[in-house]
């Protein structure tokens, strides 16, 4: 089923937003979708299909797929990236695949999680697990593994970024890092979520300093608003 149909003139310039469609064009065929709800939601306009990354908690499913159907001159949406299991990023991602048919992504070791194969690491996860018990698991869940990078489509690459969970990704295309939580942007800064939502401090650095070392024109975090990092 194909939710994006042809485009309003409004979105095609930067950061303004259609009252109609509300899809935000951030830069060249990067849109932020404004219905995900907990955290924020991108779609990439590849040419050939739509990429998701991310798509909020489980209320947010029916409003978002209303704007994904009235956004228009996008082509289908083909995959969704999931940088990682919390609620708040993937709840929504079983309901867009069941009307999109897409192919959903996530990191092998968070997959385990997601699907319930293995315990979250720490006592706050387990807490929130509590809290959303149960995030639907979508169908035929594609793993992205731990080293290397993975090409989802062509031009869009997702690359293991531990830290805030073991399986943690971020998403690479058109010179834009969409970061999920491994850090958001202050100030021309990158900067680390807190401590209790970081399950390795350490590699959480290192995750921070490989976004930095891909010279990013723009970093579009899972939480707060997308920005650019100085030097």
């Amino acid at each position: 089923m194909a939710l994006c149909r042809p485009a309003n003139e409004w979105m095609r310039h930067s950061g303004r937003r259609c009252e109609a469609e509300r899809m935000q064009l951030l830069t060249d065929g990067v849109y932020r979708l404004q219905n995900a709800t907990g955290a924020n939601a991108y779609l990439v306009d590849t040419g050939s299909g739509s990429v998701i990354v991310d798509t909020g908690t489980p209320g947010g499913a029916t409003k978002l797929l209303s704007e994904l159907r009235d956004a228009r001159d996008l082509p289908p949406v083909t995959d969704i990236v999931l940088t990682h299991y919390d609620p708040d990023h993937a709840g929504a991602a079983a309901a867009l695949q069941r009307e999109t048919g897409a192919r959903v992504w996530m990191g092998r070791a968070d997959a385990a999680v997601l699907r319930g194969e293995a315990p979250a690491p720490t006592r706050f996860r387990r807490f929130l697990g509590r809290i959303y018990p149960g995030t639907e698991v979508p169908a035929d869940l594609h793993e992205i593994p731990g080293t290397g990078e993975t090409e989802i489509v062509q031009g869009v690459v997702a690359i293991p970024a531990p830290g805030h969970t073991d399986g943690h990704v971020v998403v690479e295309a058109r010179g834009v890092v969409f970061a999920g939580d491994a850090v958001r942007v202050s100030k021309g800064r990158l900067v680390q979520m807190p401590w209790f939502l970081i399950s390795d401090k350490q590699k959480a650095l290192a995750t921070a300093d490989l976004i930095a070392s891909r010279r990013p024109r723009l970093v579009c975090p899972g939480h707060g608003a997308p920005g650019r990092i100085d030097g």
